[in-house]
């Protein structure tokens, strides 16, 4: 059952390549809330993008890590998305969009309470992301050609 969250914050976009066989591309948005605790994943919602990823923690367990992170199979798949959420920031793509504050909207399918901190992070949760800002969500859009991610 989905959750719809909305906050105001820094918000970095980023054109993420998620399958490879495919080489299917999305926009993914990492944000926080509660002071940095909780860590947001959303993808952002493409018009044509027909093989976008729906559920983020299954594409986390898709990467098949081995011994990165421990705990249960649903706890190693958060410490995947914070580690891809934190990495977005620390070592960025030159075309990834940072903004310092912007409206954001999440519809949350999955969330996890990690078993301690992770990159900063004690909860993971990720969705699909929708940007107040039209402008800023086009910009976004724009990171990733549709027609290389059609079927």
């Amino acid at each position: 059952m989905a959750r719809t969250m909305a906050a105001t914050g820094r918000v970095t976009l980023f054109p993420f390549l998620h399958d490879w066989e495919t080489r299917s591309r999305c926009v993914l948005a990492y944000t926080t809330t509660d002071g940095g605790l909780t860590a947001v994943l959303g993808v952002l919602p493409i018009e044509g993008n027909v093989l976008e990823p729906g559920d983020l923690f299954a594409l986390a367990s898709r990467h098949g890590f081995i011994g990165e992170w421990k705990g249960s199979h649903e706890q190693r798949c958060g410490c995947w998305l914070a580690c891809i959420g934190s990495g977005s920031r620390t070592v960025r793509k030159a075309d990834t969009i940072d903004v310092a504050a912007a409206n954001w909207s999440l519809d949350m399918i999955r969330a996890v309470d990690l078993d301690s901190a992770y990159y900063g992070h004690q909860r993971v949760v990720a969705g699909r992301l929708t940007l107040a800002d039209e402008e800023l969500a086009a910009r976004a859009r724009a990171l990733v050609d549709v027609a290389l991610v059609a079927a």
